[in-house]
């Protein structure tokens, strides 16, 4: 694959592109919602506070300087399946389609095991159910939109993730902050590539794929992330670390069921990065879809 060094002079216009993307009112969310708005993009942000979307809007606004830029807000919160339905709800009142679903918030590395006021682990909720719940709400129109894409935001951390369908709620084991948000990643890309053979069996225009930010200064890595302290000295700035998201969203030659992170791991200009063999796991990943439709109440 060519673009080297791909940034956000070679994103191509993004003009007449309906974009949802989840907590695009912070970091690297934020970043994200800068970029495709100057781009050109009708830009959703998707987040618990309306007052902190509208916030990150004028943000945009000023620093495009232009008042006119396509923004907007609708509130939720992806611990809440009944928050993802009513966004849903009122997504599909104002747009016909959906050209880009950029699966980016979540919670990093909790110190104490959290739960949901539904009493389930706050890192599988928040980074695998919720956007499975998002996904399958919104499947429609991703369906009935050209080309459409579908980004869910991982992490290298995927890789110690272990899905544990006896435990999948942290009951049973002790709590463990970095294994349980690897699994919640893990589990992000074995939705990844389940949506997309989904896509491929459906004869479905859309693709997904997936990206991770290496290590980025966000505001969240730099006081509750396995970094702190060092990820102020190591971490690469907030707009690099949206790049790989932002060339799985945009690039023309990306691929269904492809991976982008930074070229060095933690830091660098995107590129494809090799997927590990865990992913591919059939069994798991038919299980995983089907506990995660039980506990979402959502079906494609």
């Amino acid at each position: 694959m060519q673009n080297k060094n791909w940034d956000t002079t070679k994103m191509p216009s993004q003009k007449g592109k309906n974009v949802i993307i989840t907590g695009g009112n912070a970091g690297l969310g934020f970043q994200m919602s800068l970029e495709l708005a100057k781009k050109g993009a009708n830009v959703v942000i998707a987040c618990r506070s309306k007052e902190k979307g509208w916030n990150a809007v004028e943000r945009i606004q000023k620093e495009l300087q232009n008042s006119d830029a396509k923004l907007d807000v609708i509130p939720m919160d992806l611990t809440d399946f009944n928050s993802i339905e009513n966004f849903a709800k009122e997504y599909k009142a104002k747009y016909d389609t959906l050209d880009i679903l950029i699966n980016n918030a979540g919670v990093v590395n909790l110190i104490e095991k959290g739960t949901t006021a539904s009493g389930l682990e706050m890192h599988m909720t928040t980074n695998h159910y919720g956007h499975f719940a998002l996904t399958g709400r919104l499947f429609p129109l991703i369906k009935k939109t050209k080309n459409a894409r579908v980004v869910t935001m991982s992490s290298g951390g995927y890789r110690w993730g272990v899905i544990d369908f006896d435990d999948l709620n942290w009951d049973k084991r002790p709590y463990d902050r970095v294994k349980s948000y690897g699994d919640s990643k893990l589990a992000n890309m074995i939705f990844m590539r389940s949506l997309q053979l989904k896509f491929e069996k459906e004869n479905i225009s859309a693709i997904s794929v997936a990206a991770h930010p290496g290590l980025s200064a966000t505001e969240r890595q730099q006081t509750i992330g396995i970094g702190g302290k060092l990820t102020k000295i190591l971490a690469q700035p907030v707009y690099k670390g949206a790049l790989p998201a932002l060339r799985a969203a945009t690039d023309p030659e990306v691929k269904g069921m492809e991976f982008y992170g930074p070229r060095f791991g933690m830091f660098g200009y995107p590129k494809l990065v090799k997927i590990k063999p865990m992913v591919f796991d059939d069994a798991v990943a038919e299980r995983l879809w089907k506990v995660s439709e039980e506990v979402t109440n959502v079906k494609f």
